[in-house]
């Protein structure tokens, strides 16, 4: 079996509309690709949470949930914090843990998530995104100071927003984040033949 050297760490978010088949998607990526629960207005988002922690498990992936902190620790998934939440620290419900993560869009949510305990921030728009249509994009000249400012405080930084493999490159690769989330870019199965013939691995299927 070939393992990647230096793989970039690499999130899947869930999005009904835009991957509606969430589990034959992240099933066809390699095992450094985790998996984030967004999806904040399912009718059944605890059981689906609950399907996707069990698989996540078995096939061995990092697993997170956005903006619910009892449902992550009752799975035992890592919290992810979306901005609004992490400007009112009530909603939060708690202290941040180092594997948790937060959404951050300019310095002074970067430092909020620092206080208040984040390991991990997804510096975003970094382009333009579906998910978010009205945002303006940071683009380079503003997302790789806050993602250099990240790594500079102790925090793993991902970039977040109108990423693939492509924009990963145009963004530095690992020289300036630790990784990247998208949505869309899990949409297309050739994405993930590009990521296997680039030396990296498939996991066990379910």
């Amino acid at each position: 079996m070939m393992h990647a050297t230096h793989a970039p760490m690499i999130y899947m978010l869930s999005d009904a509309r835009r991957q509606p088949d969430w589990r034959a998607a992240l099933t066809r990526q390699p095992c450094h690709v985790a998996l984030i629960l967004r999806d904040y207005e399912h009718p059944a988002r605890a059981a689906l949470a609950a399907e996707m922690a069990a698989l996540c498990r078995r096939q061995g992936r990092s697993f997170a949930i956005a903006g619910d902190r009892r449902l992550a620790h009752k799975l035992g998934a890592a919290f992810h914090c979306p901005s609004f939440m992490l400007r009112r620290a009530a909603l939060r419900g708690g202290a941040a843990r180092a594997g948790d993560s937060a959404a951050v869009h300019n310095l002074a949510d970067l430092l909020l998530a620092k206080q208040s305990g984040f390991g991990r921030v997804f510096i975003s728009p970094v382009f333009a995104t579906p998910s978010h249509p009205q945002a303006r994009p940071l683009f380079l000249w503003r997302a790789l100071p806050l993602l250099r400012m990240a790594r500079q405080l102790g925090l793993a930084a991902y970039a977040l927003g109108g990423m693939n493999d492509a924009y990963w490159r145009r963004l530095g690769g690992l020289a300036a984040a630790d990784g990247y989330g998208a949505i869309g870019a899990f949409a297309k199965p050739g994405e993930a033949q590009k990521r296997f013939r680039n030396g990296l691995y498939f996991c066990a299927r379910p």
